[in-house]
């Protein structure tokens, strides 16, 4: 079945980036299949390919905005030449290699080829390396994940700990807040008790004055407080 003919509007319309870049080619090569003018844009180059001005014209505009009028012969050799562009285009950045295969992996490689529908053999070596690569990818990307979940855990480990530790210290306090308590109430009995025994002195008319207490006597009282303090307040 033959290929239905595309005008040439429609055919500026698809792949117009890489047409344009094509028909500047064109024009700036003195064997191009085209000129470019100030006022009508891309014409046949007649004076290389005179058989160019034979037949209907057809017209075009392209991305950039610049029209191209060319007769059917013409187009015909465009669109051609195109093809070759648009391939060598594709093929720029490829690196032609020729490898020795085993009959196994030749085999593979060809029903690959025809079970997917693959032009050539080289792009279904192409599909499988970039899909190789995307493995790849996605191993390391699922192993920064895991890193970064390990990171979370051990964040999240470090502040329960550092809970624990703010509990400690809160539980530290209170025991301290009532161990002061416990001497403001022993203290306040103390200057209690003084302030009788005073009273009944001078009731008694005794007199009495104030013990130099010393280092080692007030160390030996704090040692009887610390170890009778609950016991006495009880």
């Amino acid at each position: 079945m033959a290929r239905s003919r595309i005008s040439l509007k429609d055919w500026c319309a698809k792949d117009s980036r890489l047409k344009a870049e094509f028909l500047k080619k064109e024009s700036e090569n003195p064997k191009g299949l085209v000129v470019i003018t100030s006022h009508q844009g891309y014409l046949p180059n007649l004076n290389i390919y005179p058989h160019f001005q034979s037949g209907n014209a057809d017209i075009g505009r392209l991305s950039n905005g610049l029209s191209i009028h060319v007769t059917q012969t013409c187009y015909e050799k465009l669109k051609a030449k195109f093809r070759t562009f648009k391939k060598n285009d594709k093929d720029k950045n490829k690196v032609k290699k020729q490898y020795y295969l085993d009959h196994k992996t030749a085999n593979f490689l060809s029903k690959f080829k025809e079970e997917n529908h693959f032009d050539r053999e080289e792009i279904v070596i192409e599909y499988l390396v970039r899909k190789n690569q995307s493995q790849e990818l996605q191993f390391e990307h699922l192993k920064k994940i895991d890193q970064s979940t390990i990171r979370v855990q051990n964040l999240k480990n470090e502040l329960a700990d550092y809970k624990n530790l703010c509990a400690q210290a809160e539980n530290d306090k209170l025991h301290l807040q009532i161990r002061i308590n416990e001497l403001d109430d022993l203290l306040a009995r103390a200057y209690a008790l003084n302030d009788f025994f005073k009273e009944t002195l001078q009731e008694h008319k005794i007199d009495f004055h104030h013990p130099l207490i010393d280092d080692e006597t007030a160390k030996k009282y704090k040692f009887e407080i610390r170890n009778n303090l609950r016991t006495y307040l009880e």
